[in-house]
């Protein structure tokens, strides 16, 4: 599986999580035939261990009309912020893949909505 692939399980089970708390990582990589996909693995624990600070960081970088995101986006936004700043990804790599997965599964133009959010949120912290 490549990493493009291997992204969008990660943003999956993000998703997943926002409607039912993932409690046993390896249950649920085992359920779906993923317990080989190393990067997944890392990237969902490295989200899950660091929810609250992704959570603070992209609530803090909305503002009020933007505050009620859909579970899609929210769930596209968490997996960059997770992996630019808790799993050294680059920026631009990021982005662009959080961009696609914008396209594929969300409104048609929300992928700009999130390439805004996303740049804001590092030109704010110099990265």
């Amino acid at each position: 599986m490549n990493r493009v692939e291997q992204r969008e399980w990660v943003f999956k089970l993000i998703y997943q999580d926002s409607i039912s708390k993932i409690e046993d990582i390896d249950k649920v990589l085992e359920e779906l035939d993923l317990t080989d996909e190393d990067f997944v693995r890392m990237s969902i624990s490295s989200f899950l261990e660091n929810f609250s600070s992704i959570d603070d960081k992209l609530t803090s970088n909305l503002d009020s009309k933007r505050k009620r995101l859909s579970k899609v986006l929210r769930s596209i936004l968490y997996l960059s912020i997770n992996e630019m700043y808790f799993m050294d990804i680059p920026v631009s790599v990021s982005i662009n893949e959080a961009v696609n997965l914008a396209k594929k599964y969300s409104d048609e133009d929300d992928y700009k909505l999130v390439n805004s959010i996303l740049g804001s949120i590092v030109r704010k912290d110099g990265k």
